[in-house]
Order: structure tokens, then sequence, then C-alpha cells
């Protein structure tokens, strides 16, 4: 094993996930040039069900799958037939479903069908084995999948989508990057792992469905968490003001994509940490949360005070009203990424029910403060709605992995980052600079430079993060030393 496979692996994640970002932000902004404010947030509003209902056809079976075979790799064949089994029977429920929300939404005619469009790539879900290798950390080859679809969804859409009246044709381009994805996986499998094939036995599938049933209700929960704000602004506004809320949510998705790759990177490992016991799953949590609390707030920081810009320059000066909806919601980013390590570890110990009422109350949290918060601020509450939702999440997850798993950090890495952060924010809006281009690079450099000194366990985390090894038993790090 690599000393720095961690380091490797995520490195080779994070290059797949550039590519495939940077093709759906270029897709996303041509469409939103393209299409009229209304035509672009029918778009949003049915990625954002079709996302919503790829988990319904996952239901967990994906990370269960991924922690079995991470401790038992021999089983890799047994689960790549029996999991696509289980998923293409919940694809066959999922697609009507997701059809007919569209008509409940009370959504135009034409938005109905792209919504039908957008629901038949959910047939190509059950193909889609990132999860396989994930168990087997074959990180590299996930990272060509995530860039092969957006990259054939971003040609699909600038040859073949030229205006208004081709808003359907986006549907059908979904269709064909989803087909595409499949096909890959298909190939990968069953040139380096396992021949292809579906096992529905019966047996295998209820014990299988046993354990990735809190998950996969963990998971729907977690997409309302993510998408609810999006139907509420939709249902309770509507029209253009769907439109800004969707581009901020869009741009804020994308980058929230990295949070997901972190802790999807980090789960094999933590994974066998949690049989180790308390001290070897302190051991790896206890830096992560210390590096990513510092480098999520700073990104934070500085993408807030470049908002306005940066939201008319991916979608254009129609989207201008996108910019302050945009600020307010990067801050989920911070609060994702330092909530998955008590999340994801949860599902890790296998304490996946837990980590369920962690995100119910989330999802109460949305609808409680998205209702008031959408029709006393606009778009805006929409951000404000995910936010609380994302805090509530945190603070729930934390508590049932601290009593239940093992203790890890919460505000102790976190609080120095945070006051920084908010002091150079003032500092920001109370000199006024010229341009947020001047302010939000200054910010940016104090910020990294006070890191260091703020904070003296930093750079030693650091250092022990990077230095994780994979492989059975306690993760080992490349130094030891006390975890505070």
């Amino acid at each position: 094993m690599s000393r720095f496979r961690l380091v490797r692996d995520f490195a080779a994640l994070s290059g797949g996930e550039l590519v495939s970002k940077v093709a759906g932000f270029l897709a996303f902004a041509y469409l939103a040039r393209v299409l009229e404010p209304e035509a672009y947030g029918a778009v949003e509003l049915a990625a954002a069900m079709a996302l919503f209902f790829a988990l319904v056809v996952d239901f967990g079976f994906g990370p269960i799958g991924a922690r079995e075979i991470a401790r038992e790799p021999g089983r890799a064949a047994e689960l790549a037939a029996r999991v696509p089994a289980g998923r293409l029977l919940l694809a066959l429920l999922a697609f009507p479903l997701m059809g007919l929300t569209g008509l409940v939404l009370g959504q135009p005619p034409e938005t109905v069908l792209l919504i039908w469009l957008f629901a038949g790539s959910l047939l190509f879900a059950p193909w889609v084995q990132r999860w396989l290798l994930q168990g087997l950390e074959m990180m590299s080859w996930v990272s060509g999948a995530q860039a092969l679809r957006m990259v054939v969804f971003a040609m699909g859409v600038v040859l073949f989508v030229g205006g208004r009246e081709d808003l359907l044709r986006v549907g059908a381009i979904e269709i064909g990057a989803a087909a595409s994805m499949a096909l890959y996986f298909a190939w990968v499998q069953r040139s380096r792992i396992t021949s292809l094939r579906l096992s529905f036995r019966l047996d295998g599938l209820r014990k299988l469905a046993r354990e990735a049933l809190p998950v996969g209700v963990e998971q729907l929960v977690w997409a309302l968490n993510q998408y609810l704000p999006t139907v509420l602004v939709a249902v309770l506004l509507g029209g253009a003001d769907l439109a800004w809320f969707g581009g901020a949510h869009r741009l804020v998705l994308s980058l929230g994509s990295f949070v997901w790759l972190y802790h999807f990177n980090l789960y094999p490992t933590l994974a066998r940490s949690t049989g180790d016991g308390g001290e070897a799953v302190g051991a790896l949590v206890g830096p992560s949360l210390r590096v990513t609390a510092w480098g999520s707030i700073g990104l934070a920081l500085g993408l807030a005070l470049l908002a306005d810009p940066i939201a008319r320059t991916a979608f254009g000066e129609a989207f201008a009203s996108a910019g302050l909806p945009f600020a307010v919601l990067i801050w989920a980013l911070p609060l994702g990424l330092l909530s998955g390590h008590a999340r994801f570890g949860l599902i890790a110990a296998g304490e996946q029910t837990r980590e369920l009422w962690a995100q119910v109350v989330g999802a109460l949290v949305t609808v409680g403060v998205g209702v008031a918060a959408i029709t006393a601020l606009g778009p805006v509450g929409g951000a404000v709605a995910m936010l609380a939702s994302n805090l509530a999440v945190w603070l729930v997850a934390h508590r049932a992995m601290d009593t239940h798993v093992a203790a890890i950090p919460f505000l102790g890495p976190v609080w120095r980052p945070a006051l920084w952060a908010a002091a150079l924010a003032g500092g920001a809006l109370w000199f006024d600079a010229p341009s947020p281009w001047i302010s939000a690079p200054v910010a940016g450099l104090l910020f990294l430079a006070g890191a260091p000194l703020l904070d003296r366990s930093l750079l030693g985390d650091l250092r022990r993060l990077a230095g994780a090894k994979g492989g059975p038993g306690t993760p080992e790090l490349a130094h030891e030393g006390e975890v505070r």
C-alpha cells in the first residue's frame, strides 16, 4: 500500500470531479443563456428530482455494499450481482413515480414532460457500480466515470440546444449521458473485477435490504434536506425566483460534490477503523476535522465575497439576483464537510439508524424554517433553510457518534477558523473595497497567513492525515502524537 494512499486516491477523484464540474458548469451556464429564466428553472427542478429519485434507486445498497467489500473483498462478485438486481427493481418503481410527481406539483405541461424524460435516466442507475470500485479502493476508475457523464451532457446541450424551443432535448441528452456512464461501469466491472450478472435470490436480497433500509431512508431524507428548498421555492414563489435560487443552488451543489468525494475516499478507512475501537477513529477523524475546517471555511469566505461577480459570470447579467442567495448558501459547504465525519462514521459503525434520525431532524428544520424564511425573504430564505438544516443534522449526528461509536472533536477544531473568517468578512464589508476582486483575494491571503499562527496543531494534523494508510487494521499515521 502507498503511504499516501488517501491523498493519491483523493487527487484522482478530484481530477475527475474537476473535469466533471467544469463541463457541468459550462453546460448549465450555456443553458441559462439560451433558455428563458422560467425554462431554465424547469431544468433545475427536473435535475433536482432526478438526483432525489436516483437515491430511491440506490436506497442504501451502495454504502452497505462498499462497507462489506472493504471488510471482506472476497464478496465482490457476489455483491456485484446482488446490488444491481435490487436496484433494478427499485428503478422500475422510481421511473413512473418521478414522472407522476411532476403532475402532483402542478407544473406546466412542458415541465412535466421534461421531468418524465429526466426520469428515463433512472433506468440506467442500477448499472452504475461506483460503490463496487469504492469498496475495492479503485478510485482512479471512479474518476473517469465522473468526467464522462458530464462531458457527454455538455457536448449534447451545446450541439442540440439552441433556444427555448429545444427545452425537451435537454431531457433526451440526460438519458444519453446516463447511458454512457452505465456502459463505462459495465466495461470496468467486466474487464477488471468480475462478470456482469444479476442475482435475484430472495434470501440474499432480503438480507441486503434489511441492512440497507436505514441507509436508504437516510439518503432520501438527506436528499430532501438538499432539494426540498428548491421545491419550496418552486411552489411558494416559482417563475424567475426559482431560477435565481436554482442557479445559486447549482453552484453550491457543484462545489459540494467535493465534500462527498472527500468522505467517499475516507469511508473505507473509516469503516475499518470503527472496528478497531474509539482510539483508531479519533486518530483518523481528529486531524481530518481540523484540516477540513480550515480549508472549507477559507474557501467559503472567498466565494461569499465574490458571490455577485460569480453569479453574473456563471449565468449572465439576467441572473445577478442569484448573488445574494449564493453568498448565504455557500456556508452549507463547510457545514456538510464537517458533519460528514459523524454521518459517515455512524454508517461505517453499523449505526445507520441513528444517522437516519439526524437527517429526519434536518428535514423537519428545512420545512419549518423554509416556509417562513422563503415567504419573508424570497430566494434567500431557501438558502437560510439549508443552513439551518445542515446545522441541525451536524448537532444530532455528532451527539450520536460521540455517544454510541467514539468520542470525536466538535467545536475544538472549528472555532478558530470560524472566528477568523467572520472577522475578515466583517473587515471586508467595513472597508468597502472598490471591487470584490480586491477584497476577496486580500481576505483569502490573510486567512491563509493566519491559519498556522492561530492554530499550532494545523500543520501537524495535515501531515498526520496525509500519511493515513489504506489496508486492514488501525489507520496508521505519518507522525505519532496527541490528536487535539
